[in-house]
């Protein structure tokens, strides 16, 4: 067998076992431990006594008809498949408890640098909606690549502030890529495949049932070097999200919200057991440093690029197509960062070289 039929086989018998849903890396390290009875290119002889399931879709002629069927709506729809261990499957991801077998990814931007995850209520409060898109405009501004699914609420906030910022963003979904959900989000969701990234373990066609968002959550805080909660109330996928984040080593980052609000009842219970409370994108720096990415991120490129002579924040804000209140934190950064200088008035000029 040579290196490219090999892939092949690894490929065919990932895609067999990530159809069993609920398998993990973890039980193929089981697999792999016990042996796998040739049915893993590769490994030593032995049983695939730990799950009677993996062993039927492995040697299963059905299961690879299904395995190539999906393969084949794959490639018809431009979605990458990205197996735990290949080169192209998420770093941050790999080393986490119960990772997925493999990804389905779909969009045309790019996500390779650190990323941060912003999560909250379905039925936020107007403010809380609100701040949430602002403080993630902030982010991406700086450079982060910011993660959330994609759900009602906050999460759709925080989406449309990172893109809106010029930034990239990454939704996590509880379905398959190809599955329009929610519905109202056909839009916000054909942007984010045009300037970032959609991910999800289920195949395309996967309906989105409602026990498969906790499980996508692992892979939202996953993903991310730490994540905050915007808003939550007491019963909310957003604290399952802050739970596995601690328990994946990550940290884990507040909003404080009214203490006579149900509305935020969740998240100021986890700054009671410790979270770390943050009102700016320079709070978050304060915990998780800079990210890679940082030397103004992407939206600097614009900034500089639109600059001509001396201009106005409204007018620099105009021409990026971006608020004001989200286009100011970036020009404060690339202030400190000697790549602007502001002027009376609000006014900033391009500087032709560092100053010292």
């Amino acid at each position: 067998m040579d290196d490219t039929d090999r892939v092949v086989s690894l490929l065919d018998t990932f895609l067999r076992l990530s159809l069993i849903e609920g398998f993990t890396v973890d039980h193929l390290r089981r697999l792999r431990a016990s042996g796998a009875g040739g049915f893993l290119p590769g490994m030593p002889p032995g049983g695939v006594s730990l799950l009677g399931k993996a062993k039927a879709a492995l040697g299963s002629p059905e299961a690879g008809r299904r395995a190539d069927a999906v393969r084949e709506a794959c490639f018809r729809r431009g979605i990458a498949i990205l197996p735990w261990g290949a080169d192209d499957y998420p770093v941050a991801l790999r080393q986490v408890p119960g990772a997925p077998l493999l990804l389905y990814r779909a969009g045309k931007g790019s996500t390779g640098g650190d990323a941060v995850a912003v999560v909250g209520s379905r039925a936020p409060t107007g403010p809380g909606r609100e701040f949430a898109r602002v403080l993630s405009g902030e982010l991406a501004a700086s450079g982060w690549t910011v993660v959330s699914g994609m759900a009602r609420g906050i999460d759709a906030a925080v989406h449309m502030g990172a893109l809106r910022a010029g930034g990239t963003t990454v939704a996590v979904l509880g379905c398959g890529i190809d599955v329009a959900y929610p519905p109202e989000h056909a839009e916000l969701r054909e942007e984010i495949l045009e300037k970032g990234a959609i991910f999800s373990e289920y195949p395309p066609g996967s309906p989105p049932l409602p026990h498969r968002f906790p499980v996508r959550n692992r892979i939202v805080s996953g993903l991310s070097r730490g994540v905050i909660v915007a808003e939550a109330p007491e019963r909310s996928g957003a604290l399952i999200t802050a739970r596995l984040a601690l328990e994946q080593g990550r940290d884990v980052m507040v909003v404080p919200g009214n203490p006579w609000f149900a509305h935020t009842a969740g998240s100021n219970r986890l700054l009671r057991e410790g979270a770390t409370p943050v009102c700016s994108a320079a709070d978050v720096h304060g915990v998780l440093g800079r990210p890679a990415s940082a030397a103004g991120g992407r939206i600097a490129e614009r900034v500089l690029a639109a600059l001509s002579g001396e201009m106005h924040a409204g007018e620099i804000a105009e021409a990026l197509g971006v608020p004001v209140a989200e286009l100011l934190p970036c020009l404060m950064e690339m202030e400190l960062g000697n790549l602007v200088e502001k002027r009376p008035g609000n006014y900033y000029k391009k500087l032709s070289a560092p100053r010292g």
